[in-house]
């Protein structure tokens, strides 16, 4: 089974925070296909195509239960997470397969559970300000940044899909044909990102 995490603080006063892209990036997928989530004490999920979504049913510092939930109910040889990240501009998208937590509370909390190099990622930039990051990955984005963020969650869905047909070694290579394309190169073929290196960003 293959397991599709998107995270998220539970609660509508949450629904549109920074925090949350990865909710709005599994809400649009589900949206995308006409599809709704189930919702259970530890999660909402669906099915599809025999891969799993789910959004946990606890607050980010959680996410790490609603795993060990999805464990005891199938069985996961590895997951695909996609989650916020304060460190990259606003809209950037980044892969990453192992590495660490890099301070965010909800990839902390998955690693409790699943070892890094079984957790794949597609990381959602929120950029950053000035003030507490605490507070701003709590704020809601406004609608400028809703805007310019939908191209780059509309990309992650196709990077879902990618994943549930093929393994993450597929999406990685429809990332790089994606950059490739973006950078006016002529035959971008399917050659791994330059940003991947066993978990590291080059």
């Amino acid at each position: 089974m293959k397991l599709i995490l998107g995270l998220g603080n539970i609660g509508s006063e949450y629904e549109l925070s920074r925090h949350n892209a990865g909710f709005l990036c599994l809400d649009l997928w589900s949206h995308k296909h006409n599809m709704s989530f189930k919702h259970d004490r530890h999660f909402s999920y669906l099915r599809f195509r025999g891969a799993c979504l789910i959004k946990p049913g606890t607050y980010m510092n959680r996410s790490g239960q609603a795993l060990a939930e999805a464990q005891k109910r199938w069985k996961i040889s590895e997951a695909l997470v996609i989650h916020d990240d304060i460190e990259l501009p606003l809209a950037r998208l980044r892969l990453r397969e192992g590495g660490g937590d890099g301070g965010h509370n909800g990839m902390r909390s998955l690693l409790e559970i699943m070892p890094a190099e079984d957790l794949k990622r597609v990381r959602v930039g929120i950029g950053r300000d000035s003030g507490n990051p605490r507070d701003y990955v709590l704020d809601d984005f406004s609608l400028e940044e809703l805007q310019l963020l939908q191209p780059s969650l509309d990309l992650a869905c196709e990077f879902i899909d990618e994943y549930i047909r093929g393994d993450f070694n597929s999406v990685l290579n429809a990332y790089s044909v994606w950059k490739k394309s973006c950078s006016g190169e002529k035959n971008p073929g399917n050659t791994r990102p330059k940003e991947i290196n066993n978990g590291k960003e080059l």
